[in-house]
């Protein structure tokens, strides 16, 4: 029974977190550096089957396997779960439920833009305090490099920084910078105080899981 919880708090948790991706997508305003990836690579191949939730599973198994190549273990390939997850419910959130977003006022869409980062904060601070479940392979490699570093938040900055620096570059090629503007840095290091936050709410209710 508790492990049912657990999974369907995970999903619940994953839920508002690809709902509160999208939103911040719809903004504009910038956004994260994963999701700015998935984005630039959906804009840069013209087909219809290249959505952002595809282009991002894409970009997951990518990562799954430089994760295999590294740490050499088949647990890491649990991770596919959360990619698929994540890519099929972006598109979904995109594709149909937020089709219709179109907010023209700069004001408005930073406002939105900060719920979703509030929203993100949350669902990650659930996922994170529901142990035991499959990881992204960005968190897969950041417990990896972690033995190195010694510093979780050390490791976050260095894997952000490198995502950073891919999503410029397939900007660049688009010519198109919507998606990685002043609020990617924003939502890079204020995330981690506001997953803090509600992790403090949220460990009060799930701390039998």
């Amino acid at each position: 029974m508790k492990l049912f919880r657990r999974i369907l708090l995970h999903i619940f948790g994953f839920l508002i977190m690809t709902f509160a991706v999208s939103l911040i997508l719809k903004t504009k305003q910038g956004a994260f550096p994963y999701d700015a990836i998935s984005y630039y690579v959906s804009n840069l191949i013209d087909h219809p089957f290249f959505t952002i939730g595809v282009s991002s599973i894409i970009f997951g198994l990518i990562w799954v396997a430089l994760n295999y190549i590294l740490i050499k273990k088949v647990t890491v390939f649990w991770s596919l779960i959360i990619v698929f997850g994540f890519g099929y419910l972006m598109d979904f959130w995109l594709i149909y439920v937020l089709k219709d977003y179109a907010v023209s006022e700069t004001w408005l869409n930073v406002v939105f833009a900060l719920v979703g980062l509030v929203l993100l904060g949350f669902s990650l601070a659930i996922i994170i305090s529901n142990k035991s479940l499959p990881l992204a392979p960005s968190e897969v490699f950041m417990v990896h490099i972690t033995k190195y570093t010694k510093k979780s938040w050390l490791s976050k900055i260095y894997i952000e920084g490198v995502l950073i620096l891919i999503a410029f570059i397939l900007a660049s090629i688009s010519k198109e910078y919507t998606q990685l503007s002043w609020f990617t840095f924003v939502s890079v290091v204020t995330v981690g105080p506001v997953i803090n936050f509600f992790q403090h709410i949220v460990s009060k209710f799930i701390a039998d899981y």
